[in-house]
């Protein structure tokens, strides 16, 4: 008995496409706004020297009587930086715009736009890991003898906090110092009494950082899920605290994006167009004694 079959009429089949394009994962980037933001203005230079001084010594010395004391050299240092551009740009035929189902101008756009914003996060993040001052879970010494079980606690940020404040740094203008974690980290954080009890208690949210999870002990901390992590021994997670001006972000060009054709002399039928975005920046760390990297184990 010849039995018609879905195979048997294959040619007569077709895909059906779903009205609903699936959502991107989102990432949250939040490392920009805790930067020194200072522009360069147009014609002028594509790097932009930052200066800082050395602290004079102490004076403890009593003076002679009628005899002045040796004078004080100043001791200034150029931080320097020089812009970088970032940019991308995909091309759409007039085919296909013209034959695919979903709006793909809309979504392309779309994209686009959630590239800028990670490509700029992790441009300033491949320059605030770089700090030197770095706190390990416990009495781990290294990168290298994390283990699993070294998971980020309350501990951990009460020695950040007293070492920002013994370095001289300065808090942000909600009076806080600024603490950026992962959600794997905020976890862990969950799990320390001290931290969980204290956001249970609080009865609002903190709106003034995007990101912004709770403030407490002299730190705001904020959620970022777009922290690279280091492979180690284990998966290492890296947190930040900084207080002001331990970093900078310099723009010689504002974010943009752009739309070409369809149609140009290299077009003449216009069978495409380009849709892109540009930016022309640098982040700089200015001071390290003002920025903390603490890096942890997770158990998440």
């Amino acid at each position: 008995m010849a039995n018609t079959t879905t195979s048997t009429l294959s040619a007569e089949l077709q895909t059906y496409f779903s009205k609903k394009l699936l959502k991107q994962a989102k990432f949250r980037t939040v490392l920009d706004q805790f930067a020194y933001n200072e522009n360069l203005p147009s014609n002028s230079s594509k790097t932009i020297s930052f200066t800082q001084y050395t602290d004079l010594a102490v004076a403890t010395t009593p003076l002679t009587e009628g005899t002045p004391p040796s004078d004080t050299a100043l001791a200034p240092t150029a931080i320097t930086a020089t812009i970088d551009q970032l940019g991308a740009y995909v091309t759409l035929t007039d085919l296909a715009e013209m034959t695919v189902k979903h709006p793909v101008v809309q979504k392309a756009t779309e994209l686009l736009g959630t590239q800028a914003a990670k490509s700029y996060d992790r441009t300033i993040n491949s320059v605030v890991v770089a700090g030197t001052n770095v706190i390990y879970p416990g009495a781990v010494a290294s990168r290298a003898g994390i283990a699993a079980g070294n998971v980020l606690t309350f501990a951990e940020i009460r020695k950040a906090v007293a070492l920002l404040r013994n370095n001289g740094a300065e808090p942000f203008d909600d009076g806080n110092f600024v603490c950026v974690v992962d959600p794997s980290v905020e976890s862990d954080l969950m799990g320390d009494t001290t931290f969980a009890n204290t956001i249970y208690r609080q009865t609002g949210k903190n709106e003034f950082y995007k990101g912004a999870i709770t403030s407490f002990a002299g730190v705001t901390f904020v959620r970022s899920n777009f922290i690279p992590t280091i492979a180690s021994t284990v998966t290492v997670h890296t947190s930040y605290m900084f207080g002001t001006d331990a970093y900078a972000v310099t723009d010689l060009q504002s974010l943009k994006s752009y739309k070409e054709g369809p149609g140009s002399v290299s077009d003449p039928l216009h069978q495409k167009m380009t849709l892109g975005w540009k930016i022309g920046f640098k982040s700089v760390i200015l001071n390290n004694s003002f920025i903390i990297r603490l890096e942890s184990a997770s158990a998440y």
